[in-house]
């Protein structure tokens, strides 16, 4: 059982009531254009994981055949707990080596881009590591049954959720044995003496037992983000910047270090050199990155964050009813979405144009989509009228907007003059 999809709606309660409890606090640890580019992140890996799932899956199905291993089975309380315990023990080494190897930095790296940290920010996911679940492959091989990889494993992803909260302290004996918000707040710093450190999913023992625990401390608090900051609201740069820059240094080294590059940490370069230190001095002066929207702006692209969610979610309980056509048109639709919005987020001059042009080509999408597929085109006949509707009331929205925009300005040279 995939305890993800059913703790959706719970996540989503649970932004809202921790956004609600910073204001009535009055710490607030939500930034609206970080929480959307956050959220993004989620929908786009959840979208994604439908390709990743059925990579990993046929690399499996084929060791196990070809081994001729059989899967055991789980018939007692103790094999699950024993597979949860062992889950956790090679998510330790896969998410230390996340962060030790660029080839799987370049992966994990999306996750600690925000320079917030709040229950968004465990939605934020990567939707490139296409290797990762290389690291379980002892539990596959030891008869581990798929189905208990997978609860397990959901199980696991569902904890880590409410570690990354600001709002809650430290909690005792239980700071010792699992992780928690603070052992999690040390993870994501970027203090010269908390980096790298913590990198347990459930349980932190492993981090005691092999030597990269830090407790947080009061004297020292935590700044978030990453070494070499992000500095974009774009979904897809986020995701392959340093998988970029990571093929463009390859490139230019010569030798074994082409391929050495891909296997040493993230702040190594061929010359040898290690550049942290310089860029942790560079994070203590920088501000977080923070483009000035117009409120329409920044509540426009809150409101289609939800419309694309629901879209997607809608896609994801139904992928397997979809022809591959209708799947990819939708993918494509969503993820075009999300990148122009970033680009709004981003305050770009060109973004509302662009925007402009997506509204319009949406209910032409629909009709392609029902001369690519004959047999659905009774259904996006159906869809073609709210997707009309929704371009339409977007449009209007904007243009609304921006003649009130022409206005002010015209209403304040006047005054000027």
């Amino acid at each position: 059982m995939n305890f993800v999809q059913i703790a959706i709606p719970f996540f989503i309660l649970a932004l809202l009531l921790e956004f609600c409890y910073g204001a009535f606090k009055g710490r607030q640890t939500y930034r609206l254009n970080d929480t959307v580019n956050s959220l993004q992140m989620g929908l786009l890996s959840r979208l994604i994981g439908i390709l990743r799932l059925g990579f990993s899956a046929i690399i499996i199905t084929w060791c196990l055949g070809f081994l001729g291993i059989e899967q055991w089975v789980a018939t007692e309380w103790w094999h699950w707990a024993l597979a949860f315990v062992a889950y956790d023990f090679f998510y330790y080494w896969k998410h230390r080596f996340g962060h030790e190897w660029r080839i799987l930095w370049a992966s994990h790296v999306a996750h600690h881009q925000s320079e917030e940290f709040n229950l968004s920010t465990a939605l934020r996911q990567t939707s490139t590591d296409y290797i990762g679940f290389l690291f379980y492959l002892p539990m596959y091989l030891l008869g581990t049954p798929v189905e208990v990889m997978v609860s397990v494993g959901s199980l696991n992803l569902v904890y880590q959720f409410w570690v990354h909260t600001e709002h809650v302290r430290r909690l005792g004996w239980l700071d010792y044995v699992f992780v928690t918000p603070s052992n999690h707040r040390v993870h994501h710093s970027i203090n010269a003496d908390y980096l790298d450190k913590n990198y347990g999913g459930v349980f932190i023992i492993w981090d005691r037992i092999f030597g990269t625990f830090a407790a947080e401390s009061k004297s020292d608090p935590c700044r978030y983000g990453i070494t070499k900051q992000l500095g974009s609201w774009n979904p897809l740069w986020a995701n392959l910047h340093v998988w970029w820059e990571t093929l463009r240094l390859s490139l230019s080294a010569s030798g074994v270090q082409k391929v050495l590059i891909w296997f040493k940490a993230p702040a190594w370069i061929p010359s040898g050199e290690n550049r942290l230190d310089e860029a942790i001095e560079e994070g203590k002066k920088r501000a977080k990155f923070d483009p000035v929207v117009s409120r329409f702006d920044g509540g426009y692209c809150f409101l289609q964050l939800w419309l694309i969610t629901g879209a997607g979610l809608m896609l994801l309980g139904n992928q397997n009813m979809m022809p591959r056509e209708v799947v990819v048109i939708f993918f494509w639709i969503l993820f075009t979405s999300m990148i122009v919005h970033g680009f709004i987020l981003q305050a770009e001059r060109w973004a509302k144009a662009v925007e402009v042009v997506r509204l319009i080509l949406l209910p032409f999408l629909v009709v392609l989509l029902g001369e690519a597929v004959p047999e659905y085109s009774q259904g996006t006949s159906l869809l073609l009228i709210p997707v009309s509707c929704y371009a339409l009331l977007s449009l209007g929205a904007m243009t609304v907007d921006h003649i009130l925009v022409l206005r002010r300005s015209r209403v304040g040279s006047l005054k000027v003059g």
